[in-house]
């Protein structure tokens, strides 16, 4: 005969059986915040990198849908500026590369118009932009185009920015440790008042002491226009260049820049500075074998997020000065790395940020 199996009941149950001790709601570890999730989010996402760190944010590209392999190229050019009369002043106006006559200037007439550097005689109401010609001397409205752009125009007929930088270092002496500069940008144009005033007050502005002894940066953001996709893109025809200002019709602009007031006049001040550009760009030959082109990233949840966070981003700001002496370096992540090879992007970085929130919910 079969004894029936009569389950032990724990002591003090009181003839009743009972099952494991239950426990309170358990969130996941660490901020789980709103602000706590995008910040863990900004970090896995290389564009976004790319745009807050450009000098280390080589081979970025911008993860939406284009049906071409791309390459990348990364533009660092450096420059010192002595300041004259209690100021000085330089400006990105396009990082874009062109063949706008730029006024004769050597050695190539239409190398492009990338940058300008202020007046030889500058005030508080004479702040004008300008370039030195062939002659030597310096007129305004004209530009100086960037360093060995050639070589991109002889491989791509399409290009587009993928994030930019303008980053200033003073380098006063202790008698000249004195005075401001300004940051500033300005998306898709380029500012023509004389007004210092005026650069204070540019939406983002940030003005910075000399004697606080730190750098600044400006940095360029992705705005919503014909001219940051491949698939409306201007072509740049050589037309006559205007000495007065740089139309859209010829390339666009978008300025990034400094200016400095009330620096020491005897002796003047140097002040260094690193541009930046990271390129994409759509190769049309590869015969020299010098393109290392692979398919563009599509990650539309990416795009969606960093156009969302830049919003919210100090584009001119104080940065350290380590940040701007290091070399130049590539994204950290690469396109791919953050995604546990699923394939998936960004998409599974929000899930796996979102899911143990989830879970703890429903238990």
């Amino acid at each position: 005969m079969l004894n029936p199996v009569v389950p032990k009941l724990r002591a003090g149950a009181q003839g009743l059986p009972s099952g494991a001790i239950s426990r309170g709601l358990k969130m996941p570890r660490g901020d789980q915040s709103a602000n706590g999730i995008h910040n863990r989010l900004k970090k896995k996402s290389p564009w976004f990198q790319s745009i807050i760190d450009p000098l280390h944010g080589a081979d970025a590209k911008i993860p939406d849908e284009v049906g071409v392999d791309t390459g990348t190229l990364q533009l660092v050019q450096k420059f010192n500026v002595t300041s004259a009369a209690g100021y000085a002043g330089f400006r990105v106006i396009s990082p874009y590369v062109n063949s706008v006559p730029n006024g004769q200037l050597e050695p190539e007439a239409d190398d492009g118009c990338n940058y300008q550097i202020l007046t030889p005689n500058p005030s508080a109401t004479g702040i004008r932009w300008g370039a030195v010609d062939a002659s030597s001397s310096w007129v305004e409205g004209r530009a100086y185009p960037f360093q060995n752009v050639q070589e991109l125009k002889q491989i791509t007929g399409m290009h587009r920015v993928v994030s930019a930088a303008l980053y200033v270092q003073p380098e006063p002496s202790l008698s000249t440790n004195q005075g401001e500069f300004t940051m500033f940008v300005n998306a898709f144009d380029a500012s023509a008042s004389p007004l210092y005033d005026t650069y204070m007050n540019h939406y983002k502005s940030s003005t910075i002491p000399i004697n606080t002894n730190k750098a600044g940066a400006a940095l360029w953001f992705p705005v919503e226009r014909d001219y940051s996709s491949f698939k409306s893109f201007f072509k740049t025809d050589a037309i006559t260049f205007n000495t007065e200002a740089i139309t859209e019709s010829s390339v666009p602009c978008w300025e990034l820049g400094f200016v400095a007031a009330g620096i020491s006049v005897n002796p003047n001040v140097v002040f260094r500075i690193t541009v930046v550009v990271n390129y994409e760009f759509v190769p049309i030959s590869n015969a020299l074998n010098v393109i290392d082109s692979s398919p563009s990233p599509s990650d539309a949840e990416e795009v969606d997020l960093v156009e969302n966070w830049v919003q919210e981003m100090d584009v001119t700001k104080i940065v350290p000065q380590r940040q701007v002496s290091v070399a130049p370096s590539t994204v950290e992540p690469q396109h791919g790395e953050n995604d546990a090879g699923t394939g998936f992007g960004m998409f599974f970085n929000v899930l796996t940020e979102l899911l143990p929130i989830a879970g703890a919910l429903l238990l």
